[in-house]
């Protein structure tokens, strides 16, 4: 049987929801796991990070600094730049390579600014696996089990067709062994439900059905910062749930940076006569004043050319980067505001920023039971749709170097080897990044460097 049959097969065998799907027509009578004050909060994260703060500007012309972004861009791309996800199913580790891996620097920013995702697995009717991902924007939690993970909410999708606006909720709730997923439509803004096909996008999804299973088929991925926002809930909170005040302060010295440079500018006062004749101001370094016409030339032209603080401005931006980086986890120093390049990030992470490893290390503790989650997740729906699966554990690594002087560290494990301290093919996995076994595969059959025999 082919995999398109393989796949209709099991979608044709999913029982269908009733009219009302579990109350998600009318989601204010729902008990979410979002309390009032964490949907405030959740509203003000979000609006950081696209660079509107909840504060009134400070300045005519206030001009924001992209911090919230470059900040959670930079950790992100720490947690996942060497990181190592493998499959055992040759077949299944494509689809993990191509479509989930080049996204997890992505999926890791959006987590460390909503404070949680969840992340969706599901096989296409070509057999294709690929990756959802609902954030705390667009994804409404209902229920979490004892450690944190979502076992019950909804995705919302929104699409535009035939000038209306439609939104489909996908209802996911985890129970006795079986995960449960129900689709309806609605008119955007209403509770006038519509039928699936009425949006070309939606047509070939079934409205509801259920696979056994042994863990919630959603991996929820969650920030580890303890709640103070809601003591009472169990929800995970943003990086910025304790620097949106200095993320403000960092935009007020800089709209103060930038006016210094307008106000101070130099300038020439004169009798616009004596500048240019009748013919008008020259340009914008002259200012017109009223000139008596009899004093001498000198006497009407005034030159202004004030000192411009560009130190003490620059100085007061890093002064409250200092502190952001405090209350983010990262090193000081990690972030730099710089005339000539604008906002800065550390070129090198060295083994001495002990800050920015604990942090990254901590994101990557959280991280890895979620891909080791997701590697269940797929394996179990190929199961269900009837492949052949190969059984094995996932494997997960992630790489140190960019905490690592690389230079001092290939000098100390070189001199190991030399002493007899450290295998030739272990420092060959560790420069090369490859497996032990393929290390070894490459070493030569003398190894005179490393001190072998001649």
């Amino acid at each position: 049987m082919r995999i398109s049959e393989f796949i209709k097969s099991r979608f044709s065998g999913f029982k269908k929801g009733g009219e009302n799907v579990d109350g998600i027509d009318d989601l204010s009578k729902i008990e979410t796991a979002q309390s009032p004050i964490m949907r405030e909060k959740n509203r003000e994260w979000w609006n950081t990070f696209q660079g509107t703060l909840p504060m009134a500007a400070t300045h005519k012309n206030f001009k924001p600094l992209p911090t919230a972004y470059i900040s959670t861009a930079y950790l992100a791309q720490l947690v996942t730049s060497e990181i190592k996800f493998e499959l055992p199913d040759e077949r299944l580790n494509s689809f993990v390579q191509k479509n989930l891996l080049p996204r997890l620097d992505r999926l890791v920013q959006l987590t460390l600014v909503g404070g949680y995702t969840v992340i969706k697995p599901y096989i296409t009717r070509s057999g294709e696996v690929f990756f959802d991902v609902g954030t705390s924007r667009d994804f409404l939690p209902i229920t979490l089990d004892e450690n944190g993970r979502i076992i019950e909410g909804i995705f919302f999708e929104r699409v535009k067709f035939k000038g209306k606006i439609y939104e489909r909720r996908e209802w996911h709730c985890f129970k006795n062994g079986t995960h449960t997923v129900r689709n309806s439509a609605y008119i955007y803004g209403t509770r006038e439900r519509v039928e699936l096909s009425a949006v070309p996008r939606w047509e070939g999804l079934s409205e509801g059905g259920g696979i056994p299973s042994e863990i919630p088929m959603i991996a929820t991925f969650r920030t580890p910062y303890a709640n103070n926002i809601d003591l009472d809930s169990a929800l995970p909170v943003s990086i910025f749930v304790n620097s949106v005040g200095t993320l403000h302060e960092i935009d007020r010295a800089h709209s103060e940076y930038l006016a210094e440079f307008r106000k101070m500018s130099a300038k020439i006062f004169a009798d616009e006569t004596v500048l240019h004749g009748s013919s008008g101001i020259p340009d914008d370094y002259f200012v017109k004043i009223e000139g008596d016409g009899t004093s001498s030339m000198e006497q009407q032209i005034m030159a202004y050319a004030p000192q411009i603080r560009e130190e003490a401005h620059k100085a007061a931006i890093n002064t409250e980067l200092r502190l952001y980086e405090v209350q983010i986890g990262v090193s000081c120093g990690t972030f730099t505001f710089d005339s000539a390049k604008g906002l800065v990030t550390a070129t090198q992470v060295l083994s001495e920023d002990r800050t920015t490893y604990n942090t990254v290390a901590q994101l990557q503790r959280q991280l890895r039971p979620v891909l080791e989650t997701l590697g269940a997740i797929v394996s179990n729906l190929a199961h269900f749709y009837g492949f052949e699966v190969a059984d094995g554990e996932s494997a997960i690594e992630f790489g140190d170097s960019v905490f690592e002087d690389t230079g001092t560290e290939f000098s100390r494990r070189f001199q190991m080897v030399q002493a007899g301290l450290l295998k030739p093919e272990e420092f060959n996995a560790w420069y090369f990044g490859v497996p032990l076994e393929k290390a070894r595969e490459m070493l030569p059959e003398m190894t005179t460097i490393f001190g072998g025999d001649e």
